[in-house]
């Protein structure tokens, strides 16, 4: 009799497994594309998250400011909503993201470690150079000739790894991009290579151009969190032609948490010149104002 209701019980709930699937379909991100696309550079797949905005089908000729963003496989879901979230405020311009992610198959920590690092400390690292010829030369000009992405307004932005190599970036591909965004950056990696960076361009120039945020939480582990108070300091005392630096903490956050105000911040600093006129989405409901 027991095997009898277990059969009984087991039809029962693969019915029901069924009927669920059948009844509810899954949540589906809006606006939103992957693009596979092999480099020559890094000689590995990759994956571009394409996310546009709005009013793109619209506005056929019109180019927009463009967020590449890293860790993609992790937080477009967070910038999707963030994007949502300041467009209606209305605090910055409309811009298409795209997500550096890679196919699904690959171990992301591993990857990340090897495109997100500029110099050797352990095993598969260190190849961020050849990352950062896969976004020059070709996931930009991709994104530049089948999305409408303008090439005069690129901003980078990354958290951790990712927020290492987005400074790393500003030093090694000068006018590129024209905003940086650092969300808890690893200051830390490799005895402190990055100050070694910024010394030896010092050493060389007086500018350096783009608007930079780098950001950190206050809980965080302090042998990563007081690097990047230390970087924060020597890069504001450079005074760097052409930069417009904002050095911001989060109180109370840690190094993960950190990513949803570091990433609302960090876009309304690096588009704050672009501010669009006229008032909020909550405005406009209230006053009917346009």
């Amino acid at each position: 009799m027991c095997k009898k209701f277990f059969l009984v019980f087991l039809m029962f709930f693969v019915g029901a497994t069924s009927a669920w699937s059948e009844t509810y379909k899954p949540f589906v991100l809006n606006n939103t594309q992957i693009v596979p696309i092999h480099s020559k550079f890094t000689g590995r797949d990759h994956e571009l998250v394409v996310v546009l905005p709005s009013s793109y089908a619209t506005n056929p000729n019109k180019k927009y400011p463009v967020l590449y963003y890293l860790d993609a496989y992790w937080d477009t879901p967070l910038l999707v909503s963030t994007y949502g979230n300041l467009t209606y405020d209305n605090v910055v311009p409309e811009f298409i993201m795209v997500g550096l992610s890679y196919p699904s198959s690959a171990s992301y920590d591993k990857e990340r470690r090897l495109d997100y690092t500029f110099t050797v400390a352990g095993e598969q690292s260190g190849k961020a150079n050849l990352f950062l010829d896969f976004i020059q030369k070709e996931a930009a000009p991709l994104i530049e000739a089948k999305f409408r992405g303008d090439k005069k307004d690129r901003v980078l932005s990354g958290n951790s790894l990712g927020g290492l190599f987005t400074i790393t970036a500003a030093y090694q591909a000068p006018n590129f991009f024209s905003g940086f965004i650092a969300i808890s950056p690893a200051a830390s990696w490799d005895n402190g290579a990055l100050f070694k960076l910024d010394e030896s361009y010092a050493n060389q120039n007086k500018s350096l151009n783009g608007r930079m945020f780098i950001s950190y939480g206050t809980t965080e582990y302090p042998s990563f969190r007081d690097p990047i108070i230390q970087f924060q300091k020597q890069i504001e005392a450079r005074q760097y032609q052409g930069l417009e630096l904002l050095n911001y903490s989060m109180e109370g956050l840690d190094h993960t948490s950190v990513k949803g105000d570091g990433y609302v911040r960090g876009l309304m600093w690096v588009w704050k010149t672009k501010k669009p006129a006229g008032p909020s989405g909550l405005e406009r409901a209230i006053t009917g104002a346009k």
